[in-house]
């Protein structure tokens, strides 16, 4: 097996950022209060650090323990916060060199910290195994060829689409296979016409998600596999021209509004409360949204660009699993995070909360237990499955802050401040900042 890096490195500080989420990952969940440590007093003490909201920290609370009762010479103790003060924590902890042993990992930080050293190999561990991992998201926690995290579940960038709306526009839903950026604009200004409070499309552009399917369809990537900015200014300018057409025409929200919305966070979105007939998300949050609506929501594949049939879709990890390069219980470590992942035990407690099961025996076995939503997005996720694109390259170290600079540029953009293109300027240079130290 591979080994994993060795060396210590002492981390001064670690980037802090606090993202409001429009999808996704994707996106981490608010609220959520620090645990209690885990009961029993087994021979080996494992910290076992995450973000989450309520019901997260009830299921992995759940799950902690049916792991502890398998394994009575292990104690679990739990450090959970919310999304932001988990990763002020870390940083802290990471400075100290006092990483937990099991880490909740995101993409946006993950080359961060393993470009530190501070992240196992995850290859190296054979009390781990990856067999029954989904193919195509496996390699987006490799860094260099090592593994230094383990998808925990999957989702994919979804349009969700409110039917009820829709239905009293007089507007059929479209071809969600055929259909195109121009149609999402058509379709939405026909909505704000003739649906009384409420507009055809919430809000675009408020985080770096649609930015980078933007990318894609225009055969670019956000990033580089070298950690450059691998999105042109030509691309960039197209995607605010578009954001700032949808909003002039009346096909979305005022720029007041939506910021507003993005402020107050997902339960008061256009989406949620049944103000907009259109919205991009993750698909992972179809339930809650459903949830919130009341209405008949609908999971559809984004837009195409005119000209183009790479939709710039790709398999996303929620989140990952990562493990602490300098644990002292290296095994049992990896003991836990193959439980979350590969036991029948966990995926049952756990279900779908973290997102759709990357283990694909684990999916097909939960499936039955699962709410109508849910399902409705394990079919989706089934439906697209041959469609999707390889995953982008990661976000490299050190611009972990790039979602809040996509919803400030976005802004400037809609309240009048600075052109598409200047935007593109504006973005490329502080982008390229971030990660030229």
């Amino acid at each position: 097996m591979r080994n994993g890096r060795g060396r210590l490195v002492a981390v001064a500080a670690l980037a802090v950022a606090t993202s409001l989420v429009a999808a996704c990952a994707q996106e981490p969940d608010g609220g959520g209060s620090d645990g209690d440590d885990g009961g029993g007093g087994g021979d080996v003490e494992l910290r076992f650090a995450w973000w989450g909201n309520d019901l997260r920290n009830e299921l992995t609370n759940e799950a902690i323990a049916a792991f502890e009762e398998e394994n009575p010479g292990i104690t679990v103790s739990r450090e959970n916060a919310d999304w932001s003060g988990y990763w002020d924590r870390l940083s802290t902890t990471a400075a100290a060199g006092d990483l937990p042993d099991v880490i909740q990992m995101d993409e946006k930080y993950l080359r961060t910290y393993a470009d530190q050293g501070l992240l196992m190999d995850l290859y190296s561990q054979d009390a781990l195994s990856t067999e029954n991992i989904d193919p195509t998201v496996l390699p987006a926690g490799e860094v260099d060829g090592q593994l230094f995290a383990l998808v925990t579940s999957v989702n994919t960038y979804s349009v969700v689409a409110n039917a009820d709306l829709l239905s009293q526009a007089g507007v059929e839903p479209p071809d969600d296979q055929t259909w195109t950026w121009d149609d999402l604009s058509q379709l939405s200004q026909q909505v704000t016409e003739n649906v009384d409070d409420a507009v055809g499309m919430q809000y675009l552009g408020t985080g770096d998600s649609p930015l980078q399917v933007w990318a894609k369809q225009h055969g670019e990537t956000l990033w580089t596999d070298e950690g450059e900015l691998g999105a042109s200014p030509e691309t960039l300018a197209s995607f605010w021209q578009y954001v700032l057409d949808l909003t002039e025409s009346g096909a979305a929200n005022p720029a007041s509004t939506a910021q507003e919305q993005v402020t107050a966070g997902q339960e008061a979105s256009g989406t949620a409360t049944n103000q907009a007939a259109f919205g991009t998300w993750w698909s992972n949050q179809y339930r809650a949204l459903s949830e919130s609506s009341g209405q008949e929501l609908l999971l559809l594949r984004p837009p195409l660009s005119a000209g183009s049939d790479d939709r710039g879709t790709y398999n996303k990890p929620s989140m990952f699993w990562s493990i602490s390069q300098n644990t002292d219980h290296p095994e049992e470590a990896a003991r836990f995070v193959d439980f979350l992942v590969n036991s029948e035990k966990a995926g049952d407690i756990l279900l779908v909360e973290r997102g759709v099961p990357s283990n694909l025996e684990i999916r097909e076995g939960i499936t039955d237990n699962l709410s109508p939503e849910d399902q409705e997005v394990v079919s989706f996720l089934e439906e697209v499955s041959d469609e999707v694109g390889e995953p982008p390259p990661l976000t490299p170290a050190g611009a972990s802050d790039i979602e809040p600079l996509v919803q400030r540029i976005t802004f400037e953009v809609l309240f009048g401040q600075i052109t598409p293109e200047e935007a593109a300027e504006q973005f490329t240079a502080e982008a390229q900042a971030m990660v030229s130290g």
